[in-house]
């Protein structure tokens, strides 16, 4: 598999919402990406499939679990689970393989880019700040692997982060608050993910364009 941008970018995805799985009595790989239907449908529907299937060259499954309010994208086909281990991604529990950005991805800038992308539309957020008309750019995760890789990342990109005050009970978050920085990240990263796309504020009020 030839690496590219969109390689970096559906490592960010599964980073952030994806895992893999691999049942040794039943001899079954899988993965399985998991978001919210209500903010991530049109994302999961016409982004991230599309670009599954178009670097992979297989199909995935694509289900609603209505109950739950969560939309999955699904594969059993263990070729490409183990593509996506070999790019860097333990298979198992994420928390216990305190998982990170792989390393190669560190070798270009627009690889990060990319990577970023991808972690920040599924584990990150946007948060507007009580009197002030534009969002900071959050991202959470109780893996300190992945957090620490994060913040390494934002580093080479230039990107000034700050650390929220770790409470008990509550998943420890890093967030992009200068505005230099937020139209930096705007400009230079950006967003696929219609839900962020629209819910985006610039300090400057500029318009809002996909990434």
């Amino acid at each position: 598999m030839r690496v590219k941008k969109e390689i970096a970018e559906l490592m960010g995805i599964i980073l952030g919402d994806g895992s893999l799985y691999f049942n040794k009595k039943f001899n079954i790989y899988q993965l399985v990406i998991t978001g919210h239907i209500k903010n991530d449908f049109l994302y999961y529907k016409e982004y991230v499939l599309p670009l599954l299937e178009k670097n992979f060259g297989k199909k995935f499954k694509l289900k609603l679990d209505l109950k739950n309010n969560v939309i999955r994208i699904k594969s059993q086909n263990k070729s490409i689970i183990k593509k996506i281990n070999n790019l860097g991604i333990p298979i198992g529990n994420k928390v216990k393989n305190n998982i990170k950005i792989p390393d190669w991805i560190f070798i270009n800038k627009n690889f990060l880019k990319a990577c970023i992308r991808g972690l920040i539309e599924t584990d990150g957020s946007l948060c507007p700040i009580t009197g002030r008309n534009y969002s900071y750019i959050w991202f959470k995760s109780k893996i300190s692997g992945l957090r620490k890789s994060f913040s390494r990342a934002m580093n080479i990109l230039e990107i000034r982060t700050s650390k929220w005050n770790f409470v008990a009970n509550q998943t420890p978050s890093i967030f992009i608050g200068a505005k230099s920085m937020i139209e930096k990240y705007f400009n230079e990263i950006g967003f696929n993910n219609p839900y962020y796309i629209n819910r985006f504020k610039l300090p400057s009020s500029s318009p809002v364009k996909e990434g």
